[in-house]
């Protein structure tokens, strides 16, 4: 009968974890939808997982829209060229191993241009992610059925998850191998078999995870460094032996020197690449310390706490100071021959139960809580400032961040119930009929509600990020402007033209695009565009408009035609203008 119950409660378990994992990628589905523009950086997603022969544009000169759009697609020739990716990464500053995966998956949909190309990818491994969340929780909870629920609503259903979803990069993917990493570490501390003693095998599969993850993102390496610090001490603390310390640093030793002979390029772009260069420049740079951990902190606080993060950590804090005047007054009370009666029952009661198992779980809780903190602190100091966008950088933690914060509050609520529980004891030498049971399901049921507060105030307080719905009026715009045969003209700032990634999607809504440099500013007198009635040009922003200016009259100062120019839309990197005759203005209010 116990079994049969035990089975009915996991099956319970697992058909209420589906429910909430289908609700989750539901939602996540939905959010991908929505998204209608890109990022530049999503754009060099495409561009350099399908590059055919070099972006490369040539003053005064027309490119067609299949040559332009071609940069962006794999083409049917040109796939599964894992050689050819592993080169165009070895020029930027990112390790290969995401864009080998995207490549495939472009691979299998040559010549398509589609946000579902990269979607399909995050979707994947934000499914995943989910259910390496909820797994973490279980094992770092002792176990827990409950707990896990808990953090991973909060997680997947927060703004921060689902911009990571629709941001095309390795960003979810990074949290993958994260999530594993913080797998088999904590498995290893509260697994019961073998006595708890560490096998080849486990350093083999850490080993293994480390050489994926480093070569998806090298911010993969911050974490495991904190990782490794936290489960070295605990090995040595368990063990008095070093002996697994340095097994567990050798096969990670062989994980780096694979990744080096996999992709040599990556001390280069870590130490001495311009983000490297970067991101070391702000780690040393001591005067922005608090400005930038007060800036990632809101981002955490927002996207997915709701702004009740202080709150939370607050009644933390209270509780444990709570608990520990408690303690001290407890201890004064107890002492007696009744309490050395009751302490003795309880030792043998706690010597029935796995002892190791206990003093894991607490160590895992405080291996996590350094893990996520160096990286949280180390990610703050080195990351670029970008305002929303910047939840990228911080996304892999912030599932265990959530972990840490709702086992601390279960240890807390849970050491002022059994207490509550011991008091009645003492009082009336029996616990009270369901009182405990009781206790359980109103703090399951206050628990949930308190997840559906925080979940909805992070949608008060935050936006999903890098969905750019205003960029399906811009595209509309440009595929009216091509169906009336108006020109467009693209100015750039040499050394500047990865630039004309940011607004790929309405360019290849054009026949043709016409590229100018910023260098001169003569005027255009090429004939199809001198001779035109009305002309699209973006041009490259500035600093001082007086320069923005002089790049815009280069249109009407070659045509006589046009007398009035008219700005479309202020793009990141550059300005969209019309230019008519009179009365001839665009009415973009009218389009659809």
């Amino acid at each position: 009968m116990a079994e049969r119950k035990s089975s009915g409660k996991k099956t319970k378990y697992v058909v209420c974890f589906t429910v909430l994992w289908l609700l989750q990628m539901a939602a996540a589905f939905w959010f991908c939808t929505q998204k209608q523009g890109f990022h530049e950086d999503e754009f060099y997603t495409y561009y350099s997982t399908a590059r055919t022969n070099g972006f490369y544009v040539e003053d005064g000169k027309w490119m067609e829209r299949d040559e332009y759009r071609n940069e962006f697609v794999v083409l049917p020739g040109e796939r599964f060229q894992y050689g050819l990716v592993k080169q165009v990464q070895s020029w930027d500053v990112h390790p290969p191993m995401y864009y080998w995966v995207f490549h495939t998956v472009a691979s299998f949909v040559p010549g398509v241009f589609s946000k579902w190309t990269g979607l399909s990818v995050n979707l994947f491994f934000h499914g995943i992610n989910l259910i390496l969340l909820t797994y973490l929780s279980y094992l770092a909870a002792g176990r827990d059925e409950r707990l896990p629920f808990f953090v991973t609503f909060v997680y997947g259903f927060s703004p921060a998850s689902m911009s990571g979803v629709v941001f095309i990069r390795m960003y979810e993917m990074l949290t993958t191998f994260v999530l594993l990493t913080a797998i088999l570490h904590v498995r290893v501390m509260v697994r019961e078999e073998e006595g708890g003693r560490v096998t080849g095998k486990t350093f083999l599969a850490m080993a293994a995870v480390t050489y994926v993850g480093f070569l998806t993102q090298y911010y993969y390496f911050i974490f495991l460094f904190f990782l490794a610090i936290a489960f070295c001490v605990w090995l040595m603390l368990r063990d008095r032996n070093i002996w697994n310390c340095l097994r567990y640093g050798i096969f990670q030793g062989v994980a780096f020197v694979l990744a080096y002979l996999t992709y040599p390029s990556f001390p280069g772009q870590m130490f001495k690449g311009q983000r490297g260069a970067q991101a070391t420049e702000n780690f040393f740079n001591l005067s922005n310390t608090f400005e930038r951990l007060q800036f990632f902190w809101d981002l955490m606080n927002r996207y997915v706490f709701g702004g009740l993060l202080g709150l939370m950590l607050l009644f933390l804090a209270a509780g444990a100071v709570a608990m520990r005047l408690q303690n001290g007054r407890g201890e004064r009370k107890r002492a007696g021959l009744r309490w050395r009666e009751s302490a003795e029952k309880t030792r043998n009661a706690q010597s029935r139960q796995p002892a190791e198992e206990t003093t894991s779980h607490g160590a895992s809780f405080y291996m996590l809580l350094f893990a996520a903190a160096g990286y949280f602190l180390t990610v703050s100091k080195t990351a670029l400032l970008l305002g929303g966008t910047s939840n990228r950088y911080q996304l892999p933690v912030y599932g265990i961040a959530a972990l840490l914060l709702f086992l601390g509050a279960v240890k807390v609520v849970r050491q002022a119930g059994t207490r509550y529980v011991k008091e009645k004891r003492r009082d009336t030498e029996a616990v009270p009929p369901v009182c405990t049971g009781w206790r359980e399901k109103r703090m399951t049921g206050v628990a949930a509600a308190f997840c559906i507060a925080v979940v909805a105030l992070s949608f008060v307080r935050a936006d999903v990020e890098f969905l750019y719905q205003e960029a399906a009026e811009a595209v509309a715009l440009a595929r009216e402007q091509t169906a009336a045969h108006i020109p467009a003209v693209y100015i750039y700032k040499p050394g500047e033209e990865w630039c004309i990634w940011a607004v790929a999607d309405e360019l290849m809504e054009y026949d043709r695009v016409y590229f100018a440099s910023a260098a001169s500013e003569d005027a255009i007198t090429e004939p199809a565009i001198a001779e035109a009635d009305a002309v699209v040009v973006y041009t490259p922003r500035y600093e001082d408009v007086k320069d923005e200016e002089a790049q815009c009259m280069r249109i009407p100062s070659g045509n006589g035609n046009l007398s009035e120019g008219h700005l479309q839309y202020s793009h990141k990197f550059c300005t969209e203008w019309y230019y008519c005759g009179d009365g001839g203005a665009w009415n973009r209010a009218a389009q659809p």
